[in-house]
């Protein structure tokens, strides 16, 4: 199935990390002159990331928001994977930004949108598979 960009392979990464959390794609992106050095994760562990932060500070209120918010992540992710199996030769739809948690640490995550990175290079492909 295509993406209907087939000749950016960042598109092709951020949408293989957003499909599956088993795969871990680590980057170098360069942004507006900023280097950022992480991990692709996917748009639902990035929106989990956010409401486990809101929750530890003292915005905790607004949990139910970000809740809300990785509901609705959780049922594109879904809905691709629907129209993956039904439609195998239709074109998904590319992603508009790439989610990374920034190394050493782990601990600062970025939304980024794919039309602002001016270079990237991957420096690491890990593929998670199930026990046997």
């Amino acid at each position: 199935m295509g993406l209907g960009h087939e000749e950016n392979s960042l598109v092709l990464m951020a949408h293989q990390v957003d499909e599956s959390d088993s795969v871990c794609v680590e980057v170098v992106l360069l942004v507006g002159g900023a280097r950022l050095s992480g991990r692709l994760i996917s748009e639902v562990r990035y929106r989990e990331a956010m409401a486990a932060t809101v929750r530890r500070g003292n915005a905790s209120a607004a949990g139910a928001a970000f809740d809300l918010l990785t509901r609705e992540a959780q049922e594109r992710r879904a809905q691709r994977q629907y129209l993956r199996e039904t439609r195998p030769h239709e074109s998904l739809e590319p992603p508009q930004f790439v989610y990374l948690v920034e190394s050493p640490d782990w601990s600062r995550a970025w939304c980024v949108p794919l039309g602002s990175v001016d270079a990237w290079s991957m420096t690491g492909l890990t593929l998670d598979l199930p026990d046997a």
